[in-house]
């Protein structure tokens, strides 16, 4: 079973071009401290969380808790996709 895509193409493409040194760093068991944090910066300033769309702000009872909910979604998936 294959997992759903969590990128856009162009998300991806901007990742794929980062796998030559997350493969060193890993290599070098320092990937969690050297490559990830500023990595995950830059992502997440070229491509910032989204608004919270009408029925997660219903969902979640209010735009900020919506907001956090999705937030650590995005948290977690980040998290989940570096260990992979």
């Amino acid at each position: 079973m294959t997992h759903r895509k969590w990128t856009t193409d162009e998300q991806e493409a901007w990742l794929e071009q980062r796998k030559s040194a997350y493969l060193e760093a890993n290599q070098k068991k320092m990937a969690a401290k050297d490559f990830f944090p500023p990595v995950i910066e830059e992502f997440c300033q070229k491509w910032p969380v989204p608004p919270a769309t009408p029925e997660e702000i219903v969902d979640a009872g209010s735009i900020e808790l919506a907001m956090r909910v999705k937030q650590g979604k995005y948290n977690k998936v980040g998290t989940s996709q570096a260990r992979s």
